[in-house]
């Protein structure tokens, strides 16, 4: 029998515990173990930590992780501890938890034909860790920061059974649930990278600057001396920022690496450890990962602190890469590298929005980091977590919570819509119908929230929730002048292109009626629209019915939706983008869907006045891309890595055209980067496909290398000759 076991107190205040198990084996015994714990745990067997968990998920679902810690025992006897953070109401972080620490351990310990339970019971110990103070941050926030008062302080705390759970089912015959209803981990254990040394960037009077050499997200390790009584605040900062002259305070971000600023001056605020020092040489490790590309220690001008060793351990997921670009342009090949690690700080047991600031899953950000991980990797497992993660937090009324995991509830309509675009570019990308056919209940109840908005004029009435489109400067809150008092067109665009993807959904699960409902009434909000919307003397569509606002984000989401194609689709971006009437402009977290609107509509040649956001970038010397190109308050968020997408998808030119890649476009583009030559690979559920061109004489050199013969590829020359391929290796050559 394997126990839930629960500490006797209550806690008022977050704390770290210890549960602990001593036990006699020899070096050649065998022990597995499924592990969970609330809320947080690290897991150590002879003083060595063997995993943490448990994996980041919904509400009514408590992954647990299954181990093998065989090779780890000793002859005679072994310790099993398991550092347990339990996070009370005091903290207000994305995450779950009861009203006390609490922990799952289920082994089995083999000796020969011998099999010994070796479970959580009474038997176990625990103790309180009273040196460390658990620092709150606000809304939104992450696991709390530490302030270590000094050499450690562990309390023993009395513990008692619980309950025994059923794994894997979490009812009772009668229908009744587990308090805490356990499910198999679903993605790999994350990536602690080997110790990397920072190097001191500057020191002066009561300040140590260190620089990772680059973005991270890491568990960071010091080991200090100072004064006895003196207190170290570790700060951790994303970049540098200039100075006002008259505060003093940074104010302003221009070169992200120059020493000549301070660090940033809200990160310094938010993101801080303190350590209290003993005199001693003191080692201070973070729990959970921070994520930074600067630590600067603050100290008393006379703490006498010396600075023994600072090492930080890069901290995300596994992503087995098999996707690849490479280019003659060398700030191309920067653009595709630092969208790879952008993309990796946001990613862990969770998609993240920024890993600096809330940490949370958010639907708009999950849609575009999915697209973006499957042009790097294969692994469909994060995106699959992510989909179902996301689609726990659906209401009553049928949208889904914007955020999820999360504590608190928080709406933004266009999310929701957000949601449905991933799971047909779930569907696409994978062929997975299972996955896709157990979550249409979900589907039909997201797209039918919307239509029970509709007013007198068929189109999306406002809501209570928060309107979020994109981080525009020009409208507050990230909401179009007006959108709070009238439809946004953006919505209503949205919501028929969300239509249509249902749709496309329907017909691949067979169900046809319900894929023809789904497109009579994309169709219906697309003539609401055109009737209500379109401003006949700019031709261009307004942000609101009344007002004569406009920009990129009505236009894209016009093509996307299919109320313009063709020749009115290529007028409609012209008039877009010729300067006649001012037109709001997308930022990074739109830029993906405006890039993917230029190609349906053959616009692609503005896509260089796109790619100039992140030409500044680079300029500025980001190693991850910023959330929004002015002021902005994130680093790193992976929604800016539209870069990754782009080359592999256009420059490269792969693109999936049936479900799980049966058959597949290749059409490079070879014009609108001023390119020689570009290479790389395209994974698939199938295997990878190679391609590689060059120009040579205003000839095209292409190789495609497809990974098996059941795909079948249509290549696409830039002379109009269209080709068949199902060989696993060809060639072609053509005239520019």
């Amino acid at each position: 029998m394997s126990n839930w076991i629960t500490t006797a107190e209550v806690p008022h205040a977050s704390h770290y515990y210890y549960f602990r198990k001593c036990f006699d084996a020899t070096a050649k015994s065998r022990l597995s173990a499924r592990v969970c714990a609330d809320t947080r745990y690290q897991l150590y067997l002879n003083g060595k930590m063997i995993g943490e968990g448990p994996c980041q998920g919904p509400q009514y679902v408590r992954y647990y992780e299954t181990y093998d810690l065989s090779r780890d025992l000793n002859d005679g006897e072994n310790e099993i501890l398991i550092k347990v953070l339990h996070i009370a109401d005091d903290h207000f972080i994305a995450s779950f938890h009861r009203e006390r620490p609490a922990l799952w351990f289920d082994g089995i310990l083999q000796n020969g034909e011998t099999c010994t339970p070796l479970s959580t019971d009474e038997s176990w110990c625990c103790e309180r860790e009273d040196a460390i103070r658990l620092i709150p941050r606000g809304f939104l926030s992450l696991p709390p920061f530490d302030e270590v008062l000094g050499a450690s302080v562990r309390t023993p705390v009395a513990i008692h059974n619980f309950y025994e759970p059923i794994p894997d089912c979490g009812y009772n015959p009668y229908g009744l649930n587990d308090p805490y209803i356990l499910k198999a981990r679903l993605i790999p254990q994350m990536q602690t990278a080997s110790p990397k040394a920072m190097r001191v960037v500057r020191r002066g009077k009561g300040f140590l600057e260190l620089d990772a050499g680059i973005y991270t997200t890491a568990k960071v390790a010091l080991r200090l001396c100072a004064k006895k009584g003196s207190v170290i605040r570790i700060n951790y900062a994303e970049c540098y920022a200039v100075c006002d002259p008259e505060t003093g305070r940074p104010h302003t971000k221009a070169i992200r690496d120059d020493a000549a600023c301070l660090p940033d001056a809200s990160a310094r605020s938010q993101h801080f450890d303190l350590l209290h020092t003993t005199g001693k040489e003191q080692t201070f490790e973070t729990f959970w990962y921070r994520a930074f590309r600067f630590i600067r220690l603050e100290f008393e001008e006379d703490a006498e602190l010396s600075c023994i060793s600072a090492e930080f351990s890069s901290y995300f997921y596994p992503l087995d890469e098999d996707g690849s670009f490479c280019c003659s342009d060398e700030r191309l090949n920067q653009m595709w590298c630092i969208s790879r690690n952008t993309l990796l700080c946001c990613m862990h047991e969770i998609y993240v929005d920024c890993p600096h600031y809330e940490q949370q899953q958010y639907e708009m950000d999950s849609a575009l980091e999915m697209l973006f991980t499957l042009r790097m990797a294969s692994d469909m497992r994060m995106p699959h977590k992510s989909l179902i993660d996301l689609a726990h937090s659906q209401m009553p009324d049928g949208m889904l919570q914007a955020n999820y995991p999360s504590t608190h509830v928080q709406i933004i309509p266009d999310f929701t819509l957000f949601w449905v675009l991933m799971l047909r570019d779930y569907l696409r990308y994978t062929g997975d119908l299972s996955t896709v056919q157990s979550l249409t209940g979900v589907l039909d109840k997201a797209l039918e929230a919307f239509e029970n908005l509709k007013n007198a004029d068929g189109l999306i009435s406002p809501t209570p929730y928060w309107h979020f489109v994109d981080w525009v400067p020009a409208w507050e809150r990230g909401v179009p002048t007006g959108g709070d008092e009238e439809p946004l067109t953006v919505t209503c665009l949205m919501y028929a292109a969300a239509l249509r993807a249902g749709a496309e959904i329907c017909t691949a699960l067979n169900r046809p009626m319900r894929a023809d409902e789904y497109r009579a009434r994309a169709d219906e909000m697309i003539n609401a629209v055109k009737l209500h919307c379109y401003d006949a003397d700019a031709k261009l569509y307004r942000n609101v019915p009344s007002r004569r606002e406009f920009s990129q984000h009505t236009t894209l989401w016009a093509i996307l939706s299919g109320a313009v194609v063709g020749t009115e689709a290529e007028s409609l971006i012209d008039r877009t983008f010729d300067g006649h009437v001012r037109v709001e402009k997308c930022t990074f977290s739109m830029n993906h869907y405006l890039f993917r609107a230029l190609e349906l509509a053959d616009r692609y040649r503005y896509a260089p006045e796109l790619f100039a956001g992140w030409q500044r970038m680079l300029d500025l010397h980001c190693t991850t891309w910023c959330e929004n190109p002015d002021s902005p308050r994130s680093e790193c968020h992976a929604w800016s890595s539209a870069p990754a997408y782009e080359f592999s998808a256009m420059v490269l030119g792969v693109y999936p055209t049936a479900d799980g890649y049966k058959t597949v476009r290749i059409r490079p583009d070879f014009q609108t980067h001023a390119l020689t030559w570009a290479k790389g690979s395209v994974p698939t559920p199938k295997g990878n496909i190679l391609v590689e061109w060059k120009k040579s004489d205003g000839e095209i050199e292409l190789s495609v290398a497809l990974p098996n013969t059941d795909m079948q590829a249509e290549i696409l020359l830039p002379n109009g000759t269209s080709l068949s391929q199902t060989q696993l290796n060809a060639q072609y050559t053509c005239k520019l």
